[in-house]
């Protein structure tokens, strides 16, 4: 399974129940809503559509509606076909107009206007009587609704469009909006302000895709729940050969931030048409998740493309190979409060105690972002009694979230975790999990706690000698057993065949026992006068524990 979260866009080639499935099984974490083609009642249709059938294979998935925001597109098209050299009008009545009256005092004499994510360049010589004159630089065809860019320049548009506010009050239970063209922290304050009045409580991520967004970025990632690097326009809006170094910046300020960020545009655009992606293509997403992305996103891969569940397995095996580079990162605290100190330890501990997981008990899902942020190569399960909460965890990196009844006590709920965590097969029994919660229980933002916990009902432990773990049945006679319990330590070594050994005194030969554990045997030694039941038990020498 990809840590990298995958983001699929609804669309006209995914809209049966089938569909749906093929591409949860192939790996897609969130579904998106892009209302920027078809109607509330589409969107809805798709929405209801996907939840039910998440419901039905018992999977986590998360909603995404990505609104448009202040977008500009051509609203008339007089002119079908722009050929390199001929003159284009733009504004009241010219060949092109646009869909924001706001937009035309921006288009200056020397301005680039862009159309359809740059594929059409059009440099504007003149301005009079309210008419812009342009040269065609690179032409083709303009259709309606195509998207207008006007690189540097800044248009005052509003930030809340009514048509985004239609679709967020039909659909106000998605559990991420996308906000389309934000340029400041104001819009993203705005937008939650909208939202507060329909009591809708939705994560934003804020998509960076002009000059004003990637300047003003460290402002919205402290207001927003997390960053889309939407490199469409974004590619419009700055140099093209700056973009790579742009997306890592947005990437590197979003992991210092504790908030997660997505990778969208053109990610398998080749397999909208054909069913095997481009070597750079390929090479695109691993270099994505090698910088810190926690989710990548397909548009018209999956929307309108021929091959939508290819595009999905391609990405979650390109992700899980690129997952094999990925390196623990050096610890980049998050310093302030108590929960933020407390999921730092737990990252440390794991990788000291070689941990086989990190438990977290959340309320929140904050807790298991900010230990997400760390990358670590530990898996990550994080226990919620919120439904809502555990389909917003399915965009953080390598967390694997899941429902228990509730959080009372620590220790009731530590339990009651890893009770649901093994029947889901999350954990098994002799597991060494780090704990990381918060006492008491009930308040969101207390964790204050983090601790080891083994999976099982431990009955010892000792020093260890050896590598390997020793499952069998216990015995005190050295034929035919498996896992040999004895007083005293030996003198010679041989035992027959037992391949675990336990012995109680703590009085023994540390080089005689490490040559017993170089043939291939599991050895713990002075555990003490205890009792080890003749029945199946687990040893484990590295860590030095007998459990059942």
């Amino acid at each position: 399974m990809s840590k990298t979260k995958i983001i699929a866009t609804l669309g006209p080639a995914v809209s049966n129940k089938e569909k749906i499935i093929a591409l949860i099984n192939a790996g897609v974490n969130i579904f998106r809503l892009n209302i920027a083609h078809g109607t509330v009642e589409e969107h809805k249709a798709y929405m209801d559509l996907a939840k039910k059938v998440a419901k039905e294979m018992d999977a986590t998935v998360g909603i995404m509606l990505d609104i448009k925001g202040p977008e500009l597109r051509i609203s008339t098209a007089r002119k079908r076909f722009a050929k390199p050299g001929e003159e284009l009008t733009i504004g009241h009545g010219g060949d092109l107009e646009l869909n924001r009256e706001e937009a035309y005092p921006a288009i200056k004499p020397n301005a680039k206007v862009l159309i359809h994510d740059g594929d059409i360049e059009i440099t504007i010589n003149k301005v009079d009587n309210k008419l812009a004159y342009g040269k065609v630089v690179r032409g083709g065809i303009i259709a309606p609704h195509m998207g207008v860019n006007i690189p540097s320049a800044h248009i005052p548009i509003p930030y809340i469009q009514e048509r985004d506010l239609q679709f967020i009050n039909a659909m106000k239970n998605v559990d991420f909006i996308a906000a389309s063209f934000v340029r400041s922290a104001e819009d993203i304050i705005a937008l939650r302000k909208e939202l507060e009045k329909i009591n809708c409580d939705s994560k934003i991520i804020a998509k960076i895709e002009n000059w004003e967004g990637v300047r003003n970025v460290v402002d919205i990632l402290e207001v927003s729940d997390g960053i889309m690097v939407a490199r469409g326009d974004l590619g419009t809006e700055i140099p093209l050969q700056e973009l790579p170094a742009v997306q890592k910046e947005l990437v590197k300020k979003a992991i210092e931030h504790g908030k997660p960020s997505i990778i969208a545009t053109q990610i398998l655009e080749s397999m909208i048409r054909v069913p095997h992606p481009t070597r750079a293509e390929v090479s695109d997403i691993a270099n994505a998740i090698l910088d810190g992305a926690d989710a990548l996103m397909l548009s018209g891969e999956t929307a309108i493309g021929k091959y939508p569940e290819e595009a999905v397995h391609i990405l979650a095996t390109v992700s899980e190979s690129a997952e094999e580079l990925v390196t623990h990162r050096n610890l980049e605290e998050l310093k302030g409060t108590i929960s933020e100190c407390v999921s730092n330890a737990a990252v440390l501990l794991a990788k000291e105690v070689k941990a086989d997981a990190i438990l977290v008990l959340t309320r929140t899902g904050k807790t298991a972002r900010m230990i997400s942020r760390h990358r670590v190569s530990t898996p990550i399960i994080a226990a919620t009694y919120s439904d809502k909460v555990l389909r917003e965890m399915s965009i953080y990196w390598g967390v694997t979230g899941f429902l228990v009844n509730s959080f009372k006590y620590a220790d009731n709920a530590v339990k009651s975790a890893i009770e649901v965590a093994e029947r889901k097969g999350l954990v098994k029994k002799g597991d060494v999990l780090v704990v990381a919660g918060g006492e008491p229980s009930g308040v969101p933002g207390t964790t204050n706690f983090v601790w080891v916990q083994l999976v099982g009902e431990l009955i010892a432990r000792g020093q260890g000698f050896g590598t390997q773990k020793v499952e069998g049945k216990a015995c005190n006679s050295p034929r035919n057993c498996k896992i040999l319990v004895i007083d005293e330590a030996p003198e010679d070594i041989a035992l027959e065949e037992a391949q675990g050994i336990i012995i109680k005194s703590q009085i023994y030969n540390p080089k005689l026992l490490r040559a017993l554990a170089a043939q291939g045997r599991a050895i713990i030694a002075g555990t003490g006068d205890v009792s080890i039941p003749e029945e199946d038990i687990t040893i484990d020498p590295i860590r030095g524990l007998i459990w059942k």
